[in-house]
């Protein structure tokens, strides 16, 4: 799909591609590929998504987060100053060991998954400089805000637990509180390749 839209843009336009790499925040670590048009140099449609799994203390204890987003760096001024709109999806997993939940001596469950997951729209303000012909440096800080959100908690049960206890959490009305809260979004460095 990113190839068409390429490919098309190229052809309207004729455009220079970049590959764009970034560390940054609520995403740690994201690729992606940003487009300048020769006849609107001033915009740069881009497209960006990342993966991030680190786990706690051990592999049955983590937090993980996958994230994609696409939009627009618009250059009001023709110079390193930019805005950016963006449309995307992220979902956060964490994961907990709760086999030390007990309940006469026999485990009621050996994991808790708490998962959230937003659409939402952002807006900021950047820099991009270009430090050599062929690559530049970005930085950018704005605010993501929610359109769409869920979440919930799962309870994953040990194998042969067969007891009729309940494992449900009534808790979508927090969760979905939780996956709504606006975020701060924070590109500490991108660095991007112009092919």
């Amino acid at each position: 799909m990113l190839f068409l839209i390429t490919l098309f843009f190229n052809s309207c336009f004729g455009s220079e591609m970049a590959v764009t790499s970034a560390v940054q925040l609520p995403q740690p670590l994201t690729l992606g590929v940003q487009l300048t048009g020769d006849a609107h140099p001033d915009w740069s449609p881009f497209y960006e998504a990342g993966f991030f799994k680190f786990p706690l203390t051990s592999s049955t204890r983590s937090v993980s987060t996958y994230s994609m987003e696409t939009g627009v760096r618009y250059h009001p001024f023709s110079n390193w100053f930019y805005v950016e709109g963006e449309l995307g999806f992220r979902q956060l997993s964490v994961s907990v060991d709760i086999t030390n939940l007990k309940q006469d001596g026999v485990s009621l469950a050996s994991a808790a998954i708490a998962n959230l997951g937003t659409v939402y729209s952002g807006v900021l303000v950047g820099g991009e400089w270009r430090l050599a012909p062929k690559f530049a440096l970005a930085f950018d800080l704005g605010v993501q805000l929610a359109l769409l959100h869920t979440g919930g908690i799962t309870i994953v049960t040990l194998p042969g637990q067969d007891d009729g206890t309940d494992n449900s959490v009534s808790d979508k009305a927090e969760m979905k509180r939780i996956s709504g809260l606006p975020l701060p979004q924070i590109a500490v460095f991108r660095l991007v390749w112009y092919i």
